[in-house]
């Protein structure tokens, strides 16, 4: 019996297109137990996939892959500014009404001085998802027929749902795999209009010389730290407009390969009719574990200077039960 046959009030178009249906279709036959809750696509993480990553660390060396979370109160005001600019570039294109705070992070520090002793606390509030902040999705970010992946109830979000509690006691490490597509394109960085599809996706992982298995974290650089240092301004999740990143070809390349995570800097092209997200509906359709907003062009040009193009990515997200998503620093190891 169908969620709409007995909840007539969730009755509508369909929230994913056709091909989005199939590909959820063929995990659900690959990947779902009766009795078990599939967790998506973390579960393809296993011992030999960490193992494939640990092979990887050969210098040592680490990086980060986190865009820093701005809360100094001298920069709040540029960065409002930036915010400002923003809205006021979309509203030029007719969009109107972004949310105010987007990506935003409140801090609250208190500082006890008491003679010679000191000691400080805080409290944070913060926007889990948006483009601005380094952060994972869980399965309770994109939905569908009242449900997240799993399946779970989307009721459950408003009680128990773990997500990230299962994650976190998962582990999330395992082998990286980078595939810079404007070395591909032979550009800074990759425009609007212009989405990364799947020859260019197989190109990029041609040149790595790495055999891909299921479980391996795929790092896709397309060059926003180049695209935002000249001056743009990648658009909020709230425009549905076109923009920079992968579209519906790459996402069926993606949901393909089956991947333990994917981190990228761009996020979904957007190039359709209804400006729907093509691959953040792969959290719905597969359990994509997505890291969004990751700062990858350091790390990519450090590895390719060491001639490298894999390393150990771990991704630990915080354990909170409910948790849509939570702000995150991965790290790379080589």
């Amino acid at each position: 019996m169908t969620i709409q046959e007995t909840a007539p009030e969730l009755a509508g178009p369909d929230p994913l297109a056709p091909w989005l249906r199939q590909i959820a279709d063929a995990h659900e036959g690959a990947h779902h137990d009766d009795g078990r809750q599939c967790r998506g696509s973390i579960a393809l993480i296993d011992e030999a996939a960490r193992l494939r990553g640990v092979a990887e660390v050969r210098s040592g060396r680490a990086i980060s892959l986190e865009r820093e979370v701005e809360t100094r109160p001298d920069r709040l005001a540029d960065g409002r500014a930036v915010a400002d600019a923003e809205k006021a570039q979309w509203q030029k294109l007719g969009i109107a009404d972004l949310p105010d705070g987007h990506g935003s992070v409140e801090l609250d520090v208190t500082v006890g001085i008491h003679g010679r002793h000191a000691h400080g606390g805080d409290v944070i509030r913060y926007d889990a998802h948006g483009v601005h902040n380094t952060h994972m999705d869980g399965l309770a970010h994109i939905g569908a027929d009242a449900s997240w992946h799993g399946p779970i109830p989307a009721s459950d979000s408003q009680t128990d749902e773990d997500t990230m509690v299962n994650w976190a006691q998962h582990g999330i490490a395992t082998r990286a795999v980078v595939l810079d597509i404007t070395a591909v394109r032979g550009v800074d960085w990759v425009v609007a209009g212009e989405p990364v599809t799947s020859a260019e996706l197989d190109t990029a992982l041609a040149a790595t010389g790495v055999a891909w298995a299921a479980g391996d974290a795929l790092v896709i650089y397309q060059g926003r730290d180049r695209y935002e240092a000249a001056g743009n301004v990648y658009p909020s999740g709230a425009a549905a407009v076109t923009r920079p990143g992968i579209g519906q070809d790459g996402a069926e390349w993606i949901a393909a390969r089956e991947p333990g995570l994917v981190l990228w800097d761009f996020h979904d092209a957007r190039d359709n009719p209804t400006g729907s997200l093509e691959v953040h509906n792969l959290i719905y359709a597969i359990g994509l574990c997505l890291v969004d907003n990751c700062l990858l062009g350091p790390a990519v040009r450090v590895l390719a200077a060491a001639g490298r193009s894999t390393a150990l990515v771990v991704a630990a997200p915080t354990a909170i039960h409910r948790s849509t998503g939570v702000l995150i620093n991965p790290l790379l190891l080589y």
